[in-house]
């Protein structure tokens, strides 16, 4: 209401399009009309994700919604949105240059990784040995 409020006092001499009227919105094909009923389309679906979320017991989609929010919270009270959009900029542009630069030791660094990640998951994974004796 705010915008349509700055736009209809003080847009005129900025905008070439006027602001539109409440009888204008009114009419069936009017294109605001349809830009509304585009965003309530999509506030709809968005309430019907968090319905799902909240709802129907999905208790791990859940917990990995509020993970998601505690930390956009944490972060956005660190730092602003614009420095988070310059961070992504500048990691687009050097990583894969640094990749080509240096990608024999980042292969081989992947590789160790992995070779690890394979040694740790094969302590975790039961023996079969185990299931034909019950211990009391």
């Amino acid at each position: 209401m705010l915008l349509l409020f700055i736009w209809v006092k003080f847009g005129e001499p900025l905008f070439i399009w006027r602001a539109p009227t409440p009888e204008e919105i009114k009419q069936k094909d009017s294109p605001v009309r349809t830009l509304f009923s585009e965003i309530e389309g999509l506030l709809l679906m968005l309430y019907e994700i968090v319905y799902e979320i909240a709802y129907e017991e999905d208790m791990k989609t859940l917990l990995w919604a509020i993970l998601f929010v505690a930390i956009i919270y944490t972060l956005g009270s660190y730092i602003s949105l614009l420095t988070v959009i310059y961070i992504c900029l500048v990691c687009l542009m050097t990583i894969p240059v640094l990749y080509l630069l240096f990608q024999e030791v980042v292969d081989n660094f992947i590789e160790d990784v992995l070779e690890v990640k394979d040694k740790i998951l094969e302590i975790f994974k039961p023996s079969r040995r185990s299931y034909g004796r019950v211990l009391y």
